[in-house]
């Protein structure tokens, strides 16, 4: 679905990624891991268009990506949640999913927010709403939400963008065992959807649990990609974790 080739990205005298190649096999869940720093974030930040590499080529399908801004590239499906997490927090959690719907206007954001016609997308925001376990809570103010529940609305607002290939960025990060349990259900509900999915995580047992295949990443370039049983079983991906993620 997705294929980069070489993809390189340096700020000042950080290469953050080095010649990076991987693809993304349509209607996978995929994962992308690695210790801190190894260049995870910026990967995804070029495959969602927030940054533009300084090598390489990005192609989506038939399309090419390189120079094609972020919100060019929502409209071709592509979307992702980020690491920190970007809600409108003053809005109730039905206006922030009826905001992922924008994309499928022509209006400007601030006009559809303001006076949109909304009105045909609110079932659809409110199924999003009760897939992530929020559909009690619709007329409550986001920012008010406990942690974990603002990470499933930021999941229900990426997918009113109807995407077919979703990135997130830690998803687990913050979440209690449970939360985790049920992120992990929703991932694969997601995917059975039809939708590709690319994990960014830390979390090891969700991780091994949900993904098809795992793509490592250090110190910015690539380091091994496998099954999470054949990464589990890798000497050079348990040394880049000294073991401790990995260990038997």
């Amino acid at each position: 679905m997705i294929r980069a080739e070489t993809l390189s990205k340096s700020f000042g005298g950080v290469r953050a990624v080095q010649n990076v190649s991987v693809s993304v096999p349509e209607k996978s869940i995929f994962a992308l891991i690695g210790p801190n720093g190894a260049g995870k974030s910026t990967l995804l930040n070029l495959l969602s268009g927030i940054y533009q590499p300084d090598a390489g080529s990005l192609t989506y399908g038939d399309e090419n990506l390189i120079g094609l801004p972020a919100y060019r590239r929502v409209r071709l499906g592509i979307a992702r949640t980020f690491q920190k997490i970007r809600l409108f927090k003053q809005l109730t959690l039905l206006e922030n999913v009826l905001a992922g719907f924008h994309i499928h206007h022509e209006t400007p954001f601030w006009r559809y927010l303001a006076f949109g016609d909304r009105g045909r997308f609110r079932d659809e925001a409110r199924e999003l709403l009760a897939f992530l376990g929020l559909g009690e809570r619709e007329g409550e103010r986001a920012g008010a939400l406990p942690y974990g529940k603002q990470r499933m609305l930021e999941i229900a607002r990426s997918l009113a963008t109807r995407p077919k290939f979703f990135m997130l960025d830690e998803p687990a990060a913050g979440l209690n065992a449970a939360e985790v349990d049920f992120l992990l259900q929703r991932l694969v509900d997601i995917n059975r959807r039809g939708i590709t999915l690319l994990v960014v995580e830390h979390n090891m047992d969700l991780v091994m649990n949900v993904a098809q295949r795992v793509f490592v990443m250090d110190h910015g370039e690539p380091l091994f990609e496998g099954t999470p049983r054949e990464v589990q079983a890798n000497s050079s991906v348990v040394a880049a974790y000294l073991g401790g993620e990995f260990a038997a």
